[in-house]
């Protein structure tokens, strides 16, 4: 028998708010209204997105979240990170959102990071053109832009073993207190020095590095993600750390890297392949830091 309208309207809605209630059962620990603040917050520094990138770059709110959460729970489609590895990085938004959320990498999880930061802004980097074009198609809403690496995963032992023979590499002469260029900063092999100005021009609140691919020999590697990151945070001129996640540190590049340019004393969580770094400006670091001792010159 065919439902009356009214009936099928109220059985979308009831589908829609259990849908809901999965997501927040799954992810969220604490009451709803801690992760969505008021829709009028907004971050009026970043600057505006170009064509490129799409359209639709309004600050994400209730129906964002709704529309993630239909669907993750209606389709076979899942989140490429473990539900602990998701809770960990859901710590921080929940504790510092709205804020300014840079992830390396687009992916079947891209929706719910843009969802999980409503009021703030989620810029997204992808390297791979066929699975931008798809993704984009999908989700059109994303703030994201096509970028591309200098890097080969099977010259990462190479890489590791002469930056510090490229002074636009390092820190300067000061150690602790002195910075290292990204932009423009074609002259440091790990350096990503051509991305979208508003990369350069935003400073992050939070990072997830879970891209490039680095699990085949021409494959870019996260080499330079990490360098960049790890370089963009100790330029923070603002007020607060820089909350740092890597994924895939099961691999070896990955966790030599991080404990190279990230560093082992600036960690301070992770959970199953997830690492989570809180990185300081050099500003802040003052005598707690061993930058320029030239064992690792980040750290």
């Amino acid at each position: 028998m065919k439902l009356p309208g009214h009936r099928l309207l109220a059985a979308g809605a009831c589908a829609l708010l259990l849908a809901v209630f999965f997501l927040v059962a799954t992810l969220v620990t604490s009451p709803l209204p801690l992760l969505l603040p008021p829709l009028s917050l907004s971050l009026p520094c970043l600057p505006a997105v170009t064509a490129p990138s799409g359209s639709g770059y309004g600050a994400p709110g209730v129906a964002a979240l709704g529309d993630a959460v239909v669907e993750y729970a209606t389709t076979g489609t899942v989140p490429q990170q473990s539900r602990q590895e998701i809770s960990l990085s859901l710590a921080v938004l929940r504790r510092r959102a709205p804020l300014r959320l840079l992830v390396f990498g687009l992916g079947h999880d891209s929706r719910l990071w843009h969802a999980l930061n409503p009021g703030g802004a989620t810029v997204f980097l992808e390297e791979d053109p066929e699975w931008y074009r798809v993704v984009r198609a999908q989700s059109p809403f994303l703030r994201a832009h096509l970028v591309s690496y200098r890097t080969r995963l099977d010259h990462a032992d190479s890489l590791l073993a002469t930056y510090k023979k490229h002074p636009a590499c390092l820190p300067g002469a000061d150690g602790a207190n002195a910075t290292v260029r990204v932009r423009g900063n074609s002259a440091c092999p790990l350096a990503l020095h051509n991305l979208p100005s508003e990369v350069y021009e935003t400073e992050w609140d939070m990072i997830m590095v879970d891209a490039p691919k680095g699990y085949f020999a021409a494959a870019p590697g996260r080499m330079a993600a990490i360098w960049t990151a790890s370089a963009m945070a100790r330029a923070r001129r603002g007020e607060g750390d820089t909350d740092v996640f890597l994924h895939d540190v099961d691999r070896r590049v990955e966790k030599v890297f991080a404990q190279e340019f990230l560093c082992d004393g600036f960690r301070v969580g992770g959970t199953g392949r997830l690492w989570h770094f809180r990185i300081p400006p050099v500003s802040r670091r003052g005598n707690t830091t061993t930058a320029g001792d030239g064992r690792r010159p980040f750290c």
